[in-house]
């Protein structure tokens, strides 16, 4: 082999180490940030075995905290040190992550120093938990819209994905799969009521998608399984489909619940299905009534900003909605009211939430 040829073939190995190495780096720091004086580095990861995300403080050098502290769009918390192998590592709590993940902004405080954890990093890092052996596999996200009784759009940080529930069957179940204009029904509005712009977990089962192309879940808000609840409400029915048949009994427990109580799809035929006779009979006449009627589908006048709404859902009794409740934005409106005092003598009462 003659100079040039030895010379090329020592310059392709040393650039095969080189890439090598930074792949190597890279499969193990999720997102790595140099505090303001370069000082040390911090990691977010999650561990592959438990799916457990930490904060580590890393680098030639790096001091091990006691304690750090973050802050989220004001929000501050001390965390203590979990290890110290490699570095300083910091546990986060699953409550943490996701008030992290949908927060504007983040910062890590260290004692001489403090860096920004953006949104774009954390979501890279956090978004998608790696799944143990056997681990169901957790996605966190924001719900963009309700689509129908059980399909969303969920923004999963780097990605809009639209979400179908596993496991049920809504009242308005005749669409086609292929559409994503929302539907206006009792199991669309029920699903709005439970989801609506809420953050939510996601668990994927064995198969992730159907045939067109929908992630499959089952969908949290905070500790609530939505798809076992709107079952439970009567909004949707049991619909087992293989292999996805990971909390199969819960749902049957849920819907003989409905059945028992005769709730939405179970209603017995011979009850009215609308207010009953006697809440009819208590509500004022049109020429008596109070409120306006809304400002088109979503929408009320200015001043009577209070709404009020008749669903299946609610028993069929008029529940009002103030403009600073947790539902107000996915309320569509029967009524409309200027005070609470207008609402109540209409029929209507407070919204829980």
């Amino acid at each position: 082999m003659g100079r040039l040829g030895f010379a090329t073939a020592t310059i392709f190995v040393a650039l095969q180490v080189i890439l090598s190495t930074a792949l190597t780096a890279r499969a193990q720091l999720a997102v790595g940030q140099e505090g303001t004086s370069g000082g040390p580095r911090v990691v977010l990861g999650s561990d592959p075995k438990t799916s457990q995300r930490y904060v580590q403080v890393t680098g030639r050098g790096a001091p091990v905290y006691p304690t750090v502290d973050i802050a989220c769009d004001g929000t501050r918390w001390t965390m203590p040190l979990t290890r110290s192998e490699d570095g300083a590592i910091y546990a986060i709590s699953r409550n943490l992550v996701e008030t992290m993940l949908n927060a504007v902004e983040c910062r890590l405080f260290l004692p001489d120093q403090e860096i920004t954890l953006t949104r774009t990093q954390l979501w890279a890092a956090w978004g998608s938990a790696t799944r143990a052996a056997g681990a169901p596999q957790i996605l966190v996200g924001q719900v963009v819209e309700v689509i129908d009784g059980n399909t969303i759009l969920v923004n999963l940080g780097n990605r809009a994905e639209t979400v179908r529930y596993i496991g049920i069957n809504p009242q308005e179940a005749n669409r086609s799969p292929r559409s994503v204009e929302p539907v206006v029904g009792e199991a669309a509005e029920a699903n709005r009521q439970l989801v609506g712009r809420q953050q939510i977990r996601l668990e994927l089962d064995a198969q992730e998608r159907d045939r067109e192309g929908r992630l499959l879940a089952y969908v949290y808000v905070a500790d609530r399984m939505v798809n076992a609840e709107l079952v439970r409400r009567g909004a949707a029915e049991v619909m087992t489909v293989q292999p996805n048949v990971r909390y199969r009994e819960v749902f049957v427990t849920a819907e003989q619940e409905a059945r028992d109580q005769r709730r939405g799809l179970w209603a017995d035929p011979s009850e009215p299905t609308t207010p009953s006779a006697v809440e009819q009979t208590a509500r004022p006449g049109a020429e008596g009534r109070t409120g306006v009627p809304p400002d088109g589908v979503w929408a009320c006048p200015v001043p009577q900003l209070i709404k009020g709404q008749i669903t299946a859902s609610t028993g069929g009794r008029c529940v009002y909605h103030l403009p600073d409740g947790a539902f107000y934005s996915t309320v569509k409106p029967e009524r409309c009211y200027a005070t609470i005092e207008d609402a109540r003598h209409d029929g209507c009462v407070a919204s829980r939430r």
